[in-house]
């Protein structure tokens, strides 16, 4: 027997014929109250991958901080991700246009190859390993905008905010798994963690070819345009779709000051309280905790009050964070961890459906490559940022104003954006977009 997943129930036998076209049926049939069994395939998928992603991340700061700085850590990392950025809009638009299922298993299957050169030829400089790991990142942000097309192709308008909020307690499962697995690999050897990240990736590669495409219906159809014209295509829609557009800049805001969220971490940790790579993953593998838990009960909220929890889980996130920084040992740090992500699992269940529910359903992918190409680059301005920061002040001070930033950044969003959407966002449940 399959094990229960948080936020889902067993699919029901009789779900294989779904299509698109059927998923406005709520006024003629009775809605459903089961995900579809490929909605959970692809939440295994997803699984394979995030654990191979959070290893990675927490392999290559255990080598880099071995001998290095946490300057150097940020400036591996800004190197090694810039690329994703360039690509990721491209990455939406791909899955608007063509089959996300091929899209999926080059962005997962490409992976295992660049890991597996990881393992054999990344010890030979920092240089070798900030390419790779750049590699790595340009097939990385091809899979998120493919699976959420595949996502939303298979379940139906009513429960997409529980499969949202289930692909959302990947990040704090994975996390757990990840970030424990890959501290005790890498306090032995980052690369034996690399090389786990690899076999994790062949596990979800597998998953996708066990599941077929969505129907044609459930994709986008029509006449194409040039690449240039739908690029723009998107970008029109993620400006001109108000509640879009809110989770856009609020994406941005939290870029700016969380873009260094596991360098500050790491930091803090391993420098400012001297613990070991082993701490470090019981740190994150608290992260994953209060995630997972906060996405199961995201998963089961009223519609009506997702807009508030989601401003209210910013402030609560930004204070937590903050409080990190000020904590002189390992014990205190952990309870704000805790609190920090508990609030952070509310704004990854439920930022997809806000951001997606009140935009067409044939420029998702390209709403989807919006928000994560605006959120990650700023992310990365903030890293580069982060080590010339660093070497004027220190990381506590860092850490404080970004966590009241944050704080601030919810409040506005709620004052400025939020309340007044409330009514569209409950009734596109109702009308549905697709």
């Amino acid at each position: 027997m399959a094990p229960t997943l948080p936020g889902w129930e067993p699919p029901p036998p009789d779900t294989s014929e779904l299509s698109g076209d059927r998923l406005n049926a709520d006024a003629v049939t009775p809605r459903k109250t089961r995900l579809p069994v490929e909605a959970r395939t692809l939440w295994y998928a997803s699984a394979g991958n995030s654990l191979a992603l959070w290893m990675l991340q927490i392999a290559v700061a255990v080598h880099v901080l071995e001998s290095h700085t946490v300057a150097t850590l940020a400036v591996v990392g800004l190197v090694g991700t810039v690329p994703a950025l360039v690509c990721t809009p491209i990455a939406g638009l791909v899955a608007d246009r063509y089959d996300v299922r091929r899209i999926a298993l080059v962005a997962i299957g490409g992976q295992v190859v660049v890991l597996l050169l990881v393992v054999a030829v990344g010890r030979f400089g920092l240089g070798l390993l900030a390419a790779l790991y750049a590699v790595q990142g340009v097939l990385a942000s091809f899979w998120p905008p493919a699976r959420q097309r595949w996502l939303y192709g298979v379940v139906p308008v009513d429960l997409r905010h529980r499969a949202n909020a289930s692909i959302g307690s990947i990040n704090g499962m994975m996390t757990l798994a990840g970030a424990t697995l890959g501290g005790l690999l890498s306090s032995w050897n980052a690369f034996a963690a690399f090389g786990v990240a690899a076999a994790c990736q062949v596990v979800a590669t597998t998953q996708l070819l066990r599941t077929r495409s969505p129907e044609p219906a459930a994709r986008a159809t029509g006449a194409r345009t040039s690449f240039t014209a739908d690029l723009r295509d998107g970008v029109r829609a993620a400006r001109d779709f108000p509640l879009a557009r809110s989770v856009v800049w609020i994406g941005v805001a939290w870029g700016l000051v969380g873009g260094g969220y596991s360098v500050l971490l790491a930091g803090h940790v391993t420098v400012d309280l001297g613990a070991s790579a082993f701490v470090l993953g019981v740190v994150y593998a608290a992260d994953g905790i209060s995630v997972m838990a906060a996405t199961v009960v995201a998963g089961r909220l009223s519609r009506r009050h997702h807009l508030a929890v989601y401003a209210s889980a910013y402030v609560v996130q930004g204070a937590a964070w903050a409080l990190i920084f000020m904590s002189d040992h390992v014990a205190p740090l952990v309870a704000c961890v805790v609190l920090m992500r508990f609030a952070s699992g509310f704004i990854i269940a439920l930022d997809t459906n806000i951001l997606l529910d009140t935009v067409p359903d044939d420029v998702r992918g390209r709403v989807t490559s919006v928000h994560m190409t605006t959120y990650n680059a700023v992310g990365r301005l903030s890293l580069a940022g982060l080590g010339a920061l660093l070497t004027i002040v220190d990381v506590t001070t860092v850490g404080i104003v970004a966590g009241i930033s944050s704080a601030v950044f919810g409040i506005a969003w709620w004052l400025w954006s939020g309340r007044r959407a409330k009514h569209a966002y409950v009734v596109a449940d109702v009308k549905g977009t697709a």
